[in-house]
């Protein structure tokens, strides 16, 4: 019975066939896990920038990848399929009339963070604080950050960005900190209790030829960290040094997609038992993808032989205990289903970890079976330590922290 786990995920990667119903199911489940950027403000302000910083996709890719979800908004949903973060944007503030409540209902059931994008010379943001207004009337509690955008406006000649820490006191730009601290008041006088944190920052392109084009990214990063849900608390910095670093760590999004939902769909008596085969299946595929190579039945059999005879024979065996255990009556439907929802999710990811480590050396046409079997039991080991200090929300920073280029 154990061969049947690892049957399913060789058949998954070798002959992917599209299960809409059940990816569909899936991805809703992801859905309700995933923190919600709700970003607010004027066209050209730069949310796309902060999409882009935040991900590392194109600013193209980032367009088309947006999807209409009420009649003034759209959504992104990063990696596409099984997201680990959304974010929702609210188009043609300031242009015509916009009443939120369609986009407070879309809001409202999630982890969530309110984001206002204004440029930091535009001193006109009523459009803005008149929905903001509203927001915070409704829910008083919620977070919300301010990023001001364009600092280079404001400059008086063609300088470079001052060092981030200095800018508050660099010669010269007195009108830019006038300009930030007036918006800044603009938004501290909305009602409600709920944190306000003001972020400045210039995210510019390559070809603008400044010498930090994600400037003041990490301060952003820190204040919807804090913004976010407890137990996500690292998830924007995983994403955005993801995004930057080596091959394994622009993988790494994908890496927290399947784990995530493997996790979560295995907390389901008998769901587990197709979905999580499934999805570590898809995984393979999708990683090798990435790295530009092809599995075969021979490869896929070198890569768990590589993670030693009793590893592969564990995962197995353990996997078809834990399904059976969620079949006991009132235990093993809540302990079980925990403890099942856990394992799934740290296995699949330090069997992306691990697939990652393979591919790319076969990649530059090496082997190390060790190197393969050391990097599934150290992200296992991380990802349960983890696991085990915060429980389920967790697991996102703790496989973060593997994810280092």
């Amino acid at each position: 019975m154990p061969d049947i786990a690892w049957r399913r995920v060789f058949d998954v990667v070798l002959n992917p066939k599209p299960n809409s119903a059940l990816d569909e199911a899936i991805a809703a489940r992801m859905r309700e896990q995933a923190p919600l950027i709700w970003l607010l403000g004027k066209v050209q302000s730069g949310k796309t920038s902060i999409v882009r910083a935040i991900t590392g996709a194109e600013e193209a890719e980032v367009g088309v990848a947006f999807k209409p979800c009420t009649r003034a908004s759209r959504i992104y949903e990063f990696p596409e399929n099984l997201p680990v973060v959304r974010f929702l944007d609210t188009r043609g503030l300031g242009e015509v009339a916009y009443d939120p409540t369609e986009d407070l209902a879309l809001v409202e059931g999630p982890a969530h963070v309110v984001v206002a994008v204004a440029r930091a010379m535009d001193p006109q943001q009523e459009a803005i604080l008149g929905v903001l207004r509203e927001v915070r009337r409704r829910h008083p509690g919620w977070a919300l950050v301010l990023v001001q955008t364009r600092l280079h406006d404001g400059y008086p000649d063609a300088r470079d960005h001052p060092p981030y820490a200095e800018l508050a006191a660099v010669p010269g730009l007195d009108d830019l900190r006038r300009a930030l601290e007036l918006q800044a008041s603009q938004f501290r006088g909305l009602p409600g209790k709920g944190v306000l944190r003001a972020v400045a920052v210039d995210l510019t392109r390559p070809e603008d030829q400044f010498s930090d084009p994600i400037y003041g990214l990490d301060a952003l990063l820190d204040a919807l960290d804090e913004a976010c849900s407890e137990g996500r608390v690292t998830l924007m910095h995983d994403l955005a040094r993801a995004a930057r670093g080596t091959r394994a760590a622009r993988v790494h999004p994908h890496l927290l997609g399947y784990a995530s939902a493997a996790g979560i769909s295995d907390l389901v008596p008998v769901l587990g038992f197709v979905t999580v085969p499934t999805l570590q299946g898809k995984m393979l595929h999708s990683i090798a993808a990435l790295y530009g190579v092809e599995w075969n039945r021979r490869t896929l059999k070198e890569f768990v032989a590589s993670l030693g005879t009793g590893t592969a024979l564990g995962i197995a065996v353990s996997f078809t205990a834990r399904q059976l255990m969620k079949l006991i009556p009132v235990y093993g439907q809540i302990a079980g289903a925990a403890a099942a929802g856990a394992s799934s999710a740290a296995v699949t990811y330090a069997l992306g970890r691990a697939a990652c480590y393979y591919l790319e050396q076969v990649r530059l046409g090496r082997r190390d079976p060790a190197g393969v079997a050391s990097m599934y039991r150290g992200s296992l080991k991380k990802a349960y330590a983890e696991l085990r200090r915060r429980g389920d929300g967790g697991l996102r920073s703790a496989m973060g922290k593997d994810a280092a280029p």
